[in-house]
């Protein structure tokens, strides 16, 4: 029961922490975005790849790997609403983005 209730508080902690700029930039752009967001979308573009040689339907793996395009925006996004955030957080920020959209 605590386990279940721990988990409702830190769900939208996460988000709201990153979106609000309560992490700081350092750490939003290299931790979240470039570490877990890289790992995240290729973990999704593996299962994507292992289901389109498997012959399932086109719209299944190119959904799984469309899934991840509004989490991908909401780190940038978060980055760019980041006071701390410099120039090279934005910019990387944004390339980023478009190799998640190419891969």
């Amino acid at each position: 029961r605590q386990a279940e209730m721990a988990l409702k508080r830190s769900f939208p902690t996460y988000f709201s922490a990153r979106w609000n700029g309560h992490r700081p930039a350092r750490s939003l752009f290299w931790w979240d975005l470039t570490i877990v967001g890289t790992l995240v979308n290729g973990v999704m573009g593996l299962i994507s790849l292992i289901l389109l040689a498997k012959g399932v339907d086109g719209s299944v793996w190119l959904a799984l790997h469309l899934l991840l395009i509004p989490y991908n925006l909401f780190l940038v996004f978060s980055v760019h609403r980041n006071a701390g955030s410099n120039l090279i957080h934005r910019g990387g920020s944004i390339a980023w983005f478009g190799c998640t959209l190419l891969v």
